[in-house]
């Protein structure tokens, strides 16, 4: 275990001397999970980071990019990255500067502007997938096929309990 997440566990420790019944367990679990987010986020932006994208970015292109007309409104980035919906404005305006994606008039409604991935959006999204494949592999190559689907099942578990 990393010596900052050491540190914390003594602190909890030091407390539950002092106030008995501190539900270490769940603090514990509580805390290594924002102690993993920042290290995950970092390991996937990586590989990302020479393309002048990130992991968030890298979602919303793989989301358009599964869709069959590989478009979706800035709406359905928001739901689908369950990020805000400024936070969709701001990818959409970064895949556009990129040229990975154009922005499409709706046809069923003026307001509404559709975001399509360009030849250039599929081709970079092609190009990148076999790295991606491979980050993820190493990523999980210590847990077994049956821990991955144990852990899937446990975090989706707390995500419903958190009203996700």
């Amino acid at each position: 275990m990393n010596k900052s997440f050491h540190q914390l566990e003594q602190a909890i420790e030091r407390v539950e001397s002092r106030f008995p019944g501190v539900p270490r367990q769940e603090v514990i679990l509580t805390r290594l999970y924002y102690h993993i987010m920042p290290r995950l986020t970092g390991y996937l932006n990586e590989s990302l980071k020479a393309h002048g994208l990130n992991e968030t970015v890298w979602m919303a292109l793989l989301a358009m990019y599964a869709c069959p007309k590989q478009s979706l409104y800035p709406s359905d980035i928001s739901d689908t990255l369950d990020s805000s919906r400024t936070n969709a404005t701001r990818i959409a305006d970064e895949l556009v500067k990129n040229g990975w994606a154009a922005r499409i008039p709706s046809a069923e409604d003026r307001r509404k502007i559709l975001l399509e991935l360009t030849p250039e959006g599929v081709q970079f999204v092609e190009s990148q997938l076999p790295l991606a494949r491979d980050n993820h592999r190493k990523l999980w190559a210590d847990f077994s096929l049956e821990e991955q689907q144990q852990l899937e099942g446990l975090m989706r578990k707390l995500l419903a309990r958190l009203g996700g």
